[in-house]
């Protein structure tokens, strides 16, 4: 069976336009999002934008810092803003961590999210005790933007 030109025409054309719908349907499209979404049951916060890209939200959070891999702080504070979207109803399958110099794609799933959970339940462990947790080793490199720092230096 041989396939004339006007058909492959026909094929080609039709593929591009769902090509086109498809690239239209998920172009990025800044969202406002109303501010009583950021306070929830256990997280409050806002990230810097929000973009809807077919049918999920897209939490994006800017840095002006230069780091070639996120922080571990970044990352959760990224982590949650997925939740308080997903809290409120949305689809998020990842967020955007910004810095100057590179973008990364933090994803969000029932991993992350898990993650996310237990260092909220250490958190809040450790705020619900009448004394704060001992200073960490000297040396050890959290400790140089903590904005803790010079408070548990003088607890020694």
């Amino acid at each position: 069976m041989f396939v004339s030109d006007v058909e492959i025409a026909g094929i080609t054309i039709a593929a591009v336009c769902i090509l086109g719908i498809y690239v239209w349907w998920m172009r990025e499209i800044p969202v406002s999002i109303d501010s009583k979404l950021w306070k929830g049951q256990i997280f409050t916060g806002r990230p810097d934008a929000v973009i809807k890209k077919g049918p999920w939200h897209i939490p994006i959070e800017y840095k002006s810092s230069n780091y070639d891999e996120p922080t571990e702080s970044h990352r959760l504070q990224l982590l949650c803003y997925c939740f308080l979207l997903e809290e409120a109803g949305f689809k998020v399958p990842y967020g955007l961590l910004q810095y100057r110099g590179k973008k990364f794609k933090i994803r969000w799933n029932k991993r992350t999210k898990g993650y996310l959970m237990q260092i909220a339940d250490e958190a809040l462990d450790v705020l619900s005790k009448d004394f704060p947790p001992p200073p960490l080793e000297e040396g050890d490199g959290r400790c140089y933007k903590c904005a803790y720092r010079f408070i548990c230096k003088q607890q020694d």
